[in-house]
């Protein structure tokens, strides 16, 4: 039996846990071993790199586009109604339509109780109904979700800098000195995308190495390959959520000033500044969105 000992708690492995921890270590070696001898490693690095780089620049094209034709239907729509309402005061003339129009807010403001009474019943009957099909899935399922939901929540924090969002992923750049902090390059997308990189980088080093593994390997593997896969845009998501709320909070935007930019090699004013970092929290919020 084999006893693993430290100052806070002792962790005991029987015979069978035993063997299957030497069997997933035996398997790995082995993949490691036949991933190295079988391939060419630099046209594996060259592959990898080149299919996440894909991956993450297109995810990427693909929600910045979707988000400035909304932008652009939104935009429209309003131009549209604007039009519409200044032709009308021109046709039904100034009393008449701001008469209307001052009905409709007051109607608008009699009916908001109602409405937010039939928000937060129809948000309770939500959750009732998400309880109950979280209630009626499988142990491995609920496990599975649950295992999702902490795995998000660890990666968010981590990137935002834990629940003050102080640290994290853009104050990495600490580790270079005081006066490297809040770099350009550390404290905007920048660092999300190369952390993105990294991560779908990882994801299919840990691809080739499973597809590498002796045929009746152990069942540990087959739910580590599973579970990476189907969360990866999920822990990308939440990394991009993090770096967020941290750019965003770095912005202060209560606030008249804040600490600015380093390494921009021009004068900017403290709204640019404040602007900069505000429009890259913005931008992480919407690579957030996986």
């Amino acid at each position: 039996m084999l006893k693993t000992i430290n100052m806070n708690q002792t962790l005991v492995l029987n015979k069978s846990q035993e063997d299957a921890l030497e069997q997933i270590y035996r398997e790995l070696l082995f993949s490691l071993k036949k991933t190295r001898s079988e391939e060419n490693m630099f046209e594996l690095i060259c592959l990898i790199t080149k299919e996440c780089g894909s991956q993450t620049i297109n995810s990427k094209k693909e929600k910045t586009v979707s988000f400035f034709k909304s932008v652009g239907n939104i935009s429209g729509r309003a131009f549209n109604a604007t039009k519409v309402k200044i032709d009308a005061y021109k046709n039904n003339g100034f009393k008449a339509e701001f008469a209307a129009d001052s009905n409709l807010v007051n109607q608008f403001i009699e009916s908001t109780p109602q409405k937010i009474k039939n928000f937060n019943e129809k948000s309770i009957l939500r959750l009732k109904r998400l309880n109950t099909n979280f209630l009626q899935k499988s142990k491995e399922e609920k496990l599975n979700l649950m295992a999702s939901g902490l795995m998000s929540i660890l990666i968010f924090y981590a990137s935002a800098g834990g629940e003050d969002f102080e640290g994290g992923i853009p104050d990495l750049d600490l580790d270079l000195g005081v006066g490297f902090h809040r770099n350009i390059f550390s404290h905007s997308i920048i660092s999300g995308l190369i952390i993105e990189f990294l991560m779908r980088s990882g994801i299919e080093i840990l691809n080739k190495s499973y597809s590498n593994l002796p045929v009746n390997h152990h069942l540990f593997w087959d739910k580590v390959n599973d579970f990476t896969n189907s969360n990866k845009n999920l822990a990308i998501g939440s990394m991009w959520a993090g770096i967020s709320v941290h750019l965003i909070q770095d912005a202060g935007l209560n606030q008249a000033t804040t600490k600015p930019y380093s390494g921009i090699p021009f004068e900017m004013s403290m709204d640019a500044h404040q602007g900069l970092f505000a429009a890259n929290g913005t931008a992480s919020a919407i690579f957030a969105k996986n």
